[in-house]
């Protein structure tokens, strides 16, 4: 019977990150939670009105998919999302 305990499970060594954005970081020695070295910024993302889309400007939902999409397929899964 086979369990969790049982190392023909379980591969002996996960595969290799894509980049270096896979090779993630406790984001807190009290979470349990690790996220890539390096947040991607999502104020840029879509076309919502607001101040600072002259500073930063903004792109269409198509072209946000794409980029997300790469950071995702490089690795990365720490997006900031704040919005104020």
């Amino acid at each position: 019977m086979a369990n969790a305990n049982n190392p023909s499970l379980w591969p002996l060594t996960p595969p290799p990150p894509p980049t270096k954005l896979g090779i993630y970081r406790r984001l807190c020695t009290t979470a349990g939670v690790h996220v890539s070295p390096l947040v991607f910024g999502g104020m840029s993302v879509g076309t919502a009105d607001n101040d600072w889309r002259p500073l930063v400007g903004d792109m269409d939902r198509e072209r946000s998919f794409e980029l997300l999409d790469e950071y995702y397929n490089a690795g990365g899964n720490f997006i900031d999302v704040a919005n104020n």
